[in-house]
């Protein structure tokens, strides 16, 4: 009686690793608050300086994937120390251009009557979006996390005058400069997008779970450009071998540890009863 005693409790042990192991191989990313990231090109200032205002959560890494601008370009053009130490609403300056200039002012014409009135100056911006696998699952392109394909995106504004919709591309996101208006042609990207508020939805690919929220409002101004990361995660439906591997994310390791702690206790409950019998 003693000897089923200890094989039962062996069996149920071993079951119990299994389930949990496996839990926690195909457990996806917790993406209870969705958020992603976004850069807006701003129009450089009246002294030509190309302003970004640092966010919660920033640090120089994350704003250099975001703008291009190297960490050290940051460190120099602002006078930071050497660990780029930064605090939220800090403003940083990204880069200089030169000013325009402006126009002389003279003496104010006096107003003739019955001119026509000018038609007012309606500007355009551009909006390119990404899509990228966020293997690691922290609502963030982290390095080694490729952009992909097969995501659908509509851009709608709210007065139901704009409608467009793109395809994502995939790829390795050095191939691709976002702050350069020539190289993000290659991405998903709405052009020529008049002032004003819209939403864009995103669709992204079968087998694949969202980690950042799949809507996102903005608001375009002439000159503008702006772009907008989606992330998604390989769901738990996919095959072991479409899932890659990285330091942040689930290993299909554990499901092998599993097993083997599975066929470990069948063993031995075998060896037991085997003992039981002779």
């Amino acid at each position: 009686m003693l000897m089923k005693k200890q094989t039962l409790y062996l069996l149920t042990a071993a079951l119990i690793v299994f389930v949990a192991v496996l839990f926690l191989a195909t457990k996806p990313a917790n993406a209870s608050t969705l958020q992603q990231a976004s850069y807006q090109t701003p129009t450089p200032n009246a002294d030509g300086q190309i302003i970004y205002t640092v966010q919660e959560g920033d640090n120089c890494t994350r704003i250099y994937i975001l703008t291009g601008v190297t960490i050290d370009q940051i460190i120099a053009m602002n006078g930071l120390d050497e660990d780029c130490s930064i605090v939220p609403s800090q403003e940083l300056i990204l880069a200089t251009v030169a000013p325009g200039t402006a126009t002389p002012e003279g003496p104010t014409p006096t107003p003739t009557q019955d001119l026509p009135t000018p038609t007012p100056f309606e500007g355009s911006g551009k909006v390119c979006v990404v899509l990228y696998e966020d293997l690691d699952g922290n609502q963030m392109r982290s390095e080694g996390e490729f952009y992909l394909a097969g995501g659908v995106v509509s851009m709608n504004d709210r007065i139901g005058t704009y409608s467009e919709t793109r395809n994502t591309v995939g790829g390795d996101p050095d191939l691709y400069d976002v702050t350069d208006s020539d190289d993000a042609n290659d991405l998903a990207c709405f052009n020529d997008v008049p002032e004003g508020e819209y939403n864009l939805t995103m669709g992204i690919p079968e087998g694949y779970n969202p980690t950042t929220s799949l809507n996102y409002a903005l608001t375009v101004t002439a000159g503008d450009l702006i772009i907008v990361d989606f992330g998604a995660q390989p769901g738990s439906s996919m095959s072991m071998e479409e899932v890659p591997v990285t330091g942040g994310g689930r290993s299909p390791l554990l499901l092998v540890i599993g097993l083997f702690l599975l066929a470990g206790g069948a063993g031995l409950a075998f060896f037991f009863i085997r003992s039981r019998q002779k």
